[in-house]
C-alpha cells in the first residue's frame, strides 16, 4: 500500500493597502485590510506600516503602499 504525500494547504497573503487620507486629528494615513472593512488612521505612513506588520504576525501578508494621486509606488511581502 502506497502513502500519498499530505496535500499542502495555500495559505493566501492578507493584503494591506496604506493610503494618503483626510483624516481626523491630523491623522493621514490609512491602513485597510483587503476584503475587511476594517479601517485605522496613522499621523504617518510609518505608524500605518508597522501596525500591519504587527497585525500580520507570522501569517504572510502583502503591504501596497499608495501616493496621494493613488497609483501604488511601492509593494512587498511579509512572509
Amino acid at each position: 500500500m502506497s502513502a500519498e504525500p499530505a496535500e499542502q494547504k495555500t495559505v493566501k497573503p492578507w493584503v494591506y493597502r496604506v493610503m494618503p487620507v483626510e483624516g481626523e486629528d491630523n491623522k493621514k494615513w490609512d491602513l485597510h485590510k483587503v476584503r475587511t472593512s476594517k479601517h485605522t488612521h496613522f499621523h504617518t505612513v510609518k505608524e500605518a506600516v508597522a501596525a500591519a506588520h504587527e497585525e500580520a504576525g507570522t501569517h504572510p501578508a502583502h503591504i501596497v503602499i499608495h501616493a496621494l494621486d493613488g497609483h501604488a509606488y511601492r509593494e512587498y511581502d511579509l512572509s
